[in-house]
């Protein structure tokens, strides 16, 4: 039986979703947890970020999004609410000049007060990363719910 070995190029790719994989756990681990201010670092100073319809004109700069992840996790904390997102079926794209196209579903679980929990939002997120001081940021993140979606009757789902 011969042995796989991998290239230069696939070993390469390995520790880079490694990489992400990580920068996802540590991000998500934060938001969950309501760490507006460190969830913030981890995008960069011109990052922007779009939710539509609720979000729809961007949010720009790390300053804008810490106040609104500031805003969120205080009004949750306010309502006894805890959201937990899992993040699943991730793809990673090498684009131009060092940047990785990262697009995932993320199941969002919200547990009220009473302790139950449901299904609140399934969303596709998708993210621009590069390096800023040899760490992963996020430059710019869509994300798409699905209950949020407008389809035209008349048109294809896919195009």
């Amino acid at each position: 039986m011969r042995s796989m070995s991998l290239t230069t190029a696939q070993q390469a790719f390995e520790r880079t979703y490694a990489e992400v994989l990580q920068f996802y756990a540590e991000h998500i681990q934060a938001m969950d947890e309501g760490r507006a201010e460190e969830v913030a670092l981890t995008f960069t100073e011109d990052a922007s970020l779009v939710s539509p319809p609720k979000i729809a004109e961007p949010v720009r700069g790390r300053a804008n999004l810490r106040a609104g992840l500031r805003k969120a996790a205080d009004a949750q904390a306010a309502e006894g609410v805890r959201y937990r997102r899992c993040h699943t079926m991730m793809s990673v794209r090498p684009g131009p000049d060092a940047e990785l196209f990262v697009r995932a579903y993320v199941q969002v679980v919200r547990t009220g007060p009473d302790g139950g929990s449901h299904l609140h939002a399934m969303c596709v997120c998708e993210d621009v990363l590069v390096r800023r001081d040899g760490a992963l940021k996020i430059r710019e993140r869509v994300v798409t719910r699905d209950d949020q979606l407008r389809v035209d009757p008349g048109s294809s789902a896919h195009g």
